[in-house]
């Protein structure tokens, strides 16, 4: 074996080496992001990953935390709903607790209000609760795509409505129902494995051009 070609085989086991390092790293996860939606008298907090549900595939789920809250000169009811629309099925678990989550605990108590349910994605808006405009809600939410991989996007809205307001927040893109782009470890895999085929035909030219 020539010098040249030791020097092309090290090379191409170097280059392959740091490829398959840089395809192994995970990677960064998303941080969720915090909505603030102000109504004259009606406020939502809103906190998810949207990120991680633009990505999401069937099955798999993103929490989604609110506080909505009211301040208002005079008592009254704030109503929180849910709306969507799509054709990619959507189910919900939803929690009410009267204090800011800790974790995944609720210290006063969580109130159960749907288990599962499969959203209505006909637009209209599903109350599931009323609160005093003198408590503080705190919503939680476990948001997942159901059934098969059929294509299709559905827009999910939390509504506060009440005092006069009538608000809602939601994610700025649609929950997709095939899940989101291809990872990218596995696109960093697939270039190191057309970059090594490429400088393995070039080498075995190079030989068939020496041979000659």
């Amino acid at each position: 074996m020539s010098r040249r070609d030791r020097r092309a085989r090290a090379a191409l086991a170097a280059l392959a080496g740091a490829l398959l390092v840089i395809a192994s790293a995970p990677a960064a996860a998303a941080a969720p992001a915090t909505e603030i939606v102000q109504g004259r008298y009606v406020r939502i907090v809103s906190r998810a990953d949207w990120d991680a549900a633009a990505a999401m595939g069937p099955e798999a789920s993103v929490r989604w935390d609110l506080e909505i809250s009211a301040a208002a000169p005079n008592p009254g009811t704030v109503r929180v709903g849910v709306s969507a629309i799509g054709d990619a099925p959507v189910t919900v678990d939803v929690r009410l607790c009267p204090v800011a989550w800790q974790g995944e605990d609720c210290v006063g108590g969580a109130q159960l209000l749907r288990r599962a349910w499969g959203v209505p994605r006909d637009g209209r808006t599903v109350e599931l609760d009323a609160i005093s405009s003198d408590d503080v809600a705190h919503v939680r939410l476990d948001v997942r795509l159901a059934g098969g991989r059929a294509a299709g996007a559905t827009q999910i809205r939390v509504h506060a409505d009440g005092l006069g307001d009538q608000i809602q927040t939601g994610p700025g893109a649609q929950l997709p129902a095939t899940g989101g782009s291809f990872p990218l470890p596995a696109i960093v895999a697939g270039g190191a494995l057309l970059v090594a085929a490429a400088l393995l035909l070039v080498f075995a030219r190079r030989r068939r051009g020496g041979d000659s």
